[in-house]
This record gives structure tokens, C-alpha cells and sequence, in this order.
């Protein structure tokens, strides 16, 4: 989770940890792209408003990773938490690749579905429903596998 805001991330960060994920919160541009590449994240929450940059920043430096030579993988789901909130905010996101665009102030609840969202997406094969696979078995794309529903991997 990337956010700068103390309370909202303390907040994330004990309702996800309730519900069973491991968390490791970077409060900065520069933190959280370290974090990225170390940890290895299966999903980023992604707060636009950083100390030392924009989160679209970081958005940017993890779609244009090559996945090779880096240590980060450019399909990594990334939800952006931001309060900005108007259409062209929300477009720009996503046009700069995030999966997800939730604008604060937001309920914990809201933030599930969004989560599970972005899993279904990037699940592997096992979660491509029999309608989806191809006549030899296999999805029509390339799926990233999903580790596990957690924050970041342990």
C-alpha cells in the first residue's frame, strides 16, 4: 500500500491485516517502487498524492518494467486510492494503466470488491471459466498467476 496519509493507512492497513493479508505500507514515490521490486507485491494500493512525487509516477515506472530485467512484473495490479475525483483525474489514471480508480473518502467494504476485481483479472487458469478456455484447453490469453489474495507477498 502507498499512502502518505498516517490515519488512512494505519485504517487500511488494520482492516486488511484483519482480513487475513500481509501488508507493507511505503509512504512515498521513491519507498514504494523499492518495495515493489523487493517484495514483489501481488497487488498496490496507490495513493496519487506522495510527498516526493505523484503516484502516477510509480504507475508509470511499473507498466513500463519489462518484467525481465527487473524484478517488477508490468501486469502487477494496481488500485489507485485517490481524492481526486474529477472525471479527468479518473481517466488519466487509468489511462496511464491503473486497474482501478476509487476516489476518497471510501468504506473498507467498497475497497473488497475492487481488490477481488483486479484478482479475478490477473487469476490463472484455474480461475478462466470451461466457456473462456480454447478447444485445446488453454485461455485464450496469457494469464499472470495470482500468488495469493494477499497485500504483498511474505
Amino acid at each position: 500500500m502507498v499512502e502518505d496519509d498516517q490515519a488512512i493507512a494505519a485504517y487500511l492497513a488494520d482492516n486488511l491485516a484483519a482480513d487475513g493479508f500481509a501488508v507493507t505500507t511505503a509512504r512515498g514515490a521513491g519507498e514504494a517502487l523499492r518495495a515493489i521490486e523487493v517484495r514483489g507485491p501481488d497487488l498496490v494500493l496507490l495513493d496519487l498524492g506522495l510527498p516526493d512525487g505523484s503516484g502516477l509516477t510509480v504507475l508509470d515506472r511499473v507498466r513500463a518494467a519489462d518484467g525481465l530485467a527487473s524484478r517488477v512484473d508490468p501486469a502487477l495490479p494496481v488500485i489507485v486510492l485517490s481524492g481526486r475525483a474529477s472525471e479527468a483525474d479518473r481517466v488519466r489514471g487509468f489511462a496511464r494503466g491503473a486497474d482501478d480508480y476509487v476516489v476518497k473518502p471510501f468504506a473498507y467494504q467498497e475497497l473488497l470488491p475492487a481488490w477481488a476485481a483486479s484478482a479475478r483479472c490477473c487469476a490463472g487458469p484455474a480461475a478462466v471459466r470451461p466457456a473462456e478456455r480454447s478447444a485445446s484447453g488453454s485461455s485464450a490469453s496469457t494469464p499472470r498467476p495470482v500468488r495469493s489474495a494477499s497485500a504483498v507477498r511474505r
